[in-house]
Formats: structure tokens, sequence, C-alpha cells
């Protein structure tokens, strides 16, 4: 995945964002047998009770995908012969980075992706308006995730 391919999913990636301020959004890039990406926007349930057992985060400083859409949007996408290709959150007031919780979360206590393959974008939102991306993936030989930047305009 690169910019190119992102480019036609920001405006709807943006526009999630912005509508979420001050909460941080979240969602999932799935592909096509071709490649071709679309974006599914996933419930935050950081900092509500069902949330609780694995976070202690809140909607503003973390997020939690709500398990159930989660679930039922990676069944959809596995029948109709799609798979996961990203895991997209923005960042509220604080900038595009892989924050040391993201990577952690990415690499689910290993040292290796716990979802190989899957890259990470990270959107920035300042005061409700999306102003950077940036696109996290796996390089397995520095046994790093590499960050590229992602136009938002």
């Amino acid at each position: 995945m690169n910019a190119n391919d992102l480019k036609p999913l920001m405006p709807a990636m943006a526009a999630e964002c912005d509508a979420r301020y001050p909460a941080e959004a979240c969602g999932l890039l799935i592909a096509d047998a071709k490649g071709v990406l679309s974006f599914v926007a996933i419930p935050n349930i950081a900092g509500s009770a069902s949330a609780s057992l694995t976070s202690s985060r809140t909607r503003r400083d973390g997020y939690v995908m709500d398990p159930q859409r989660l679930f039922s949007e990676l069944e959809k996408a596995d029948e109709a012969g799609r798979v996961l290709a990203g895991i997209v959150h923005s960042h509220p007031d604080v900038g595009a980075y892989f924050s040391r919780e993201d990577r952690d979360m990415a690499l689910g206590g290993g040292d290796s992706p716990l979802w190989p393959g899957v890259d990470y974008l990270v959107i920035s939102c300042r005061t409700g308006h999306t102003d950077d991306a940036r696109l996290f993936h796996w390089e397995d030989a520095r046994k790093e995730f590499a960050e590229e930047p992602i136009p938002v305009a």
C-alpha cells in the first residue's frame, strides 16, 4: 500500500476523523483481489464499560474498535474474497506519529506484527480538521516500522 492507493480514500477518511474530533476515529482498509482499497469506519468504544477490560484509555486519547462491528466487517470481507490491508486511526491535536502504544499494539507483545502484511495509517486531526497522515509499514529486515507521509489534500 502507498500514497497513490490511499489518495482516493483520503477525503472519506479525513471526513470521518473530522466528524469524530475530539475523539479518535478508527477503521479498516480492506483490499479486493486487485488490491483496490475501501475504507470502513468502525465505532471507537474506548472509555466505555465494555472496553475497560482491555484498555484504560478514553476516546480522546485512544481507540478500541467495537468488536462486534470489527468482526462483522472482517467476516464480510473474507466472504467477498477481500482482505484486511490496513488499520486506520486518528490522533486528535498531537500529530500523525506512531506512538509507543500504537507500536506495542501492532506487535501484540511479540517482535513481529500481530497482523502480518497489514499497514497502519495514522491521521492527525487538529481542532477538528485533518492536517497530516502517515503510513507505517513493517520492515522485516530492520524489525521496525517505516514511515511514509501521505498527502491529505
